[in-house]
């Protein structure tokens, strides 16, 4: 098979360049969808942000040959397409934290090269999907963009959020015709026009806002939550209540990697009220890493550090009432967590593992341990590559038959899926 015909040239070129293979610990069939290009990045751990609704679509960014590309693959036959181009490399919202693709920041892979970077680009933490409708919507520099991942009609959602703003993570209302998004201060460095050079957390003051945008391209914004100071990355609408919303609040001095010290992570928002509030008690120490909502709306799942205890994981309704936790001194990995689809168990990429998917259930009761089991290896080298662009980030579809996860190796990534059932 030669390079050119596994290399998207325009917007619209189908190609396939997987390779399928037995999971070596469970035998489950993986499929590795992309082969080739520097970084291959699905979205993250939230629900209903990556598969279209029947399961057949999985939606991704792709580095290579000097540009970024969204990519639409089909699971079945590993097919892809090349839906959109960014003739850039680099995503300005990750540029401004210094999680660049060139790896000044982090360790890298020694077979690691980093691609020329002028921040034009898109990261896949940066995508989402609005399943039943089939658009493809994600940031690129200051924009809100959406495509139509069938005939690949390309919208504009938000021409620009100006220059002091930075996006977070997009996410779709349950009725598809909104998008949330948190908009969160840029660097002061790159605010100047300067290299970033110091960490985004030297700066004390950051402002949060939340905003809705519309589907239809009329680039109505209405602002939903302001905060200052505070920062945000992630927010995500309930999959059964277009007005209840859950977001990050991150508060100085340590932002997303802790806090204040004292205030929980994970919030609510009523879009009706506007009234927000802590998921948990101000008085709980716990702060949620990661949170996602459970497939039917009714709770959310977490993990996240609790002094003197170490990891914690567990389900929370909206109102606050845990229905289980369970707190792991020995976890040791840093991972994430996303509800399965039709099990009553998170999907986790670390924490009691460093190269496992696991089923964690959480439907033991009377003080039964939780039972773990493999899903398949996803084998990626952790800060192989700079940011989170080697993080599994696993997804599953509402089905529950596939689950997507990124890999990286020898200074790359390559998206994958297991078929689970």
């Amino acid at each position: 098979m030669s390079d050119e015909s596994v290399r998207p040239n325009r917007i619209g070129d189908t190609w396939n360049e997987s390779r399928r293979l037995r999971d070596e610990l469970t035998g489950r069939w993986v499929t590795r969808l992309t082969t080739r290009g520097i970084i291959n990045q699905t979205p993250t751990y939230h629900t209903n942000s990556g598969f279209t609704a029947d399961g057949r679509y999985l939606v991704f960014a792709s580095v290579r040959d000097g540009a970024t590309w969204i990519i639409r693959a089909d699971v079945t036959t590993g097919q892809l397409e090349a839906i959109w181009r960014a003739p850039g490399v680099g995503d300005r919202n990750y540029m401004h934290r210094g999680m660049a693709l060139d790896g000044t920041t982090e360790q890298t892979s020694p077979h690691y090269q980093p691609p020329a970077l002028d921040g034009g680009g898109v990261c896949g933490n940066r995508v989402c999907v609005a399943p039943r409708s089939g658009l493809a919507i994600f940031t690129c520099q200051r924009a809100i963009h959406s495509v139509d991942i069938e005939t690949c009609e390309h919208r504009v959602l938000l021409a620009d959020c100006g220059q002091d703003w930075i996006f977070g993570a997009p996410c779709v209302s349950p009725d598809e015709r909104h998008v949330v998004i948190a908009l969160s201060s840029v660097h002061q460095q790159m605010l100047a026009g300067e290299k970033v050079t110091r960490g985004y957390t030297s700066y004390p003051d950051h402002r949060l806002r939340l905003i809705r945008v519309p589907i239809d391209g009329s680039q109505r914004v209405e602002v939903l939550y302001e905060h200052q100071p505070a920062q945000s990355a992630h927010c995500a609408f309930c999959p059964t209540d277009g007005e209840l919303l859950y977001f990050d609040l991150d508060r100085p001095p340590r932002y997303w990697g802790g806090g204040d010290g004292k205030t929980p992570r994970a919030w609510m928002l009523n879009l009706e009220t506007r009234e927000a509030k802590s998921l948990r008690p101000e008085t709980d120490p716990l702060f949620e890493t990661h949170t996602a909502w459970l497939w039917d709306g009714s709770a959310l799942c977490y993990h996240g550090g609790r002094r003197g205890q170490g990891e914690a994981t567990g389900v929370i309704r909206p109102s606050g009432e845990v229905l289980w936790e369970r707190s792991w001194p020995e976890a040791r990995y840093y991972g994430h967590n996303t509800p399965d689809a039709r099990r009553p168990a998170l999907i986790i990429d670390g924490l009691l593992s460093r190269d496992l998917l696991q089923w964690l259930y959480y439907d033991q009761r009377g003080g039964s341990e939780p039972k773990l089991e493999p899903i398949c290896v996803h084998g990626t080298e952790w800060a192989s590559l700079p940011g989170q662009y080697s993080h599994p980030h696993p997804l599953t579809d509402a089905s529950g038959r596939w689950i997507s996860f990124t890999t990286a190796q020898r200074g790359r990534s390559d998206v994958c899926v297991v078929e689970v059932e």
